[in-house]
């Protein structure tokens, strides 16, 4: 199957494409060039496996929460390839992929629970709780934005998020529980592929059905 994956939710700008078991991606942090770049990424990427648009079977895209206008981009790219190409799609929360990240970085194959914590400006985190063994991620707390002080981190087997690198709360707990890889990390559109490509057929749906998540008011 080839499945094309875009993600312009946060400060990285990501693309990623499928093509019969053969993974390709593009990522650059670059805020505020996500429209710019987005469409080159998508060319390159089929141009490097050889194929064209209209190959594309279906679409994955970042759904936020993130930047409003980050998460705008996104969507609207995704509707227009998927409005052109007649193609369905899934949309992942940037959340859940970052807690697949961490869980890729623990080499385990015991579950964890996962807290992301993820930068949302105006002294406030995005954040969720999620239990995760491998590609099987169950959210255990709602997806929220609030005061880091907020964040419940009693049950965590591990964190990751630009939180824990910005917030006093949240970088006190990190040293006493290092972890050992960055969390200071972006979601990214080859992860949000790898969670989706398994369960396309039977997850996917029309592009009128995708919502993109703000959880603060512009």
């Amino acid at each position: 199957m080839i499945l094309l994956a875009i993600d312009t939710a946060t400060e990285c700008c990501s693309a990623a494409l499928w093509v019969d078991g053969k993974l390709y991606h593009r990522s650059t942090v670059q805020p505020r060039l996500h429209a710019e770049l987005i469409l080159p990424f998508i060319d390159e990427l089929l141009t490097e496996a050889g194929i064209q648009k209209k190959d594309i079977q279906g679409l994955v895209v970042g759904q936020g929460p993130g930047a409003f206008t980050g998460v705008r981009i996104g969507v609207g790219v995704a509707q227009g390839l998927a409005l052109a190409l007649n193609i369905k799609v899934i949309a992942i929360s940037n959340l859940k992929t970052l807690a697949y990240t961490a869980y890729q970085q623990l080499q385990t194959d015991k579950r964890q629970i996962i807290v992301v914590a993820t930068d949302a400006r105006m002294s406030e985190v995005y954040s969720a709780t999620y239990s995760v063994k491998g590609s099987t991620i169950t959210a255990i707390t709602n997806e929220s934005v609030g005061k880091a002080k907020h964040v419940d981190l009693s049950a965590s087997d591990a964190y990751i998020g630009s939180g824990f690198a910005v917030y006093p709360e949240l970088i006190a707990y990190a040293k006493r529980q290092p972890m050992d890889y960055d969390v200071n990390v972006y979601s990214q559109a080859k992860d949000m592929l790898l969670l989706a490509k398994d369960g396309f057929k039977q997850l996917a749906t029309h592009i009128d059905m995708i919502e993109p998540i703000y959880l603060r008011e512009p």
